[in-house]
């Protein structure tokens, strides 16, 4: 059976010894080196230390764990990183997910629990601690899909972002072909569907929605 080499970055010195400790007396894992910061960790790692798994503390003194996630993972990339921290808060776990961790463990679970997710982690999974799934399912539960009659067409997307964009009526439909009456309708039935009353509105309306693109805009 092979032994899964595994880096602890962790800055509470009796929690990290705690956690060695777990690691080492399965047979399963073995901690190749403990560090409290991240900067002493990333030299190791240019000076040739190389792990498996690497479990990663977010509120690490100076360079932060976000911060940490990529440069570990682009000097490891083999190496799957696991946040292990007393950091709950949505703009945190979403961060730490972005950035590319393989799983979550807040540290106020069990030891068993760290272990069951180095396992799910090394079978190919992406595990969240409980409290972690709950939220980001709260979440996505209160991302609710826009109900198909509120949904703006392909024209009336158009439309609205080219009025955004400071054209008046006339240059819109002398732009795409159409008539001014076409124009008025167009943006009418888009404000219907946002549920607002004047242009200004309605574009701040798409923006949340993520119905409008600026990104390509003319410069």
């Amino acid at each position: 059976m092979n032994t899964h080499q595994v880096l602890l970055i962790e800055d509470h010195t009796v929690y990290r010894q705690t956690i060695r400790q777990t690691l080492d007396s399965t047979g399963d894992y073995r901690c190749v080196d403990e560090f409290s910061n991240l900067e002493d960790a990333l030299e190791a790692i240019d000076g040739g230390l190389v792990a498996d798994l690497i479990l990663l503390d977010l509120g690490l003194p100076s360079m932060g764990g976000i911060e940490g996630i990529g440069l570990l993972r682009e000097k490891l990339p083999d190496s799957r990183v696991i946040i292990l921290t007393a950091f709950t808060d949505r703009s945190k776990v979403f961060a730490a997910l972005e950035a590319g961790a393989h799983g979550y463990v807040v540290k106020a679970g069990s030891p068993n629990r760290l272990l069951q997710t180095l396992n799910e982690v090394v079978g190919g999974g992406t595990p969240l601690d409980p409290q972690i799934a709950g939220m980001l399912l709260d979440t996505f539960q209160k991302l609710r899909p826009i109900p198909e009659d509120e949904n703006l067409s392909r024209r009336e997307t158009e439309i609205l972002q080219l009025v955004a964009r400071g054209l008046t009526k006339q240059q819109v439909g002398d732009q795409l072909g159409i008539s001014l009456h076409s124009v008025s309708s167009y943006l009418r039935r888009a404000f219907d569907k946002l549920h607002v009353h004047s242009l200004p509105a309605a574009v701040s309306a798409a923006i949340r929605r993520g119905l409008l693109d600026f990104s390509e805009e003319e410069r």
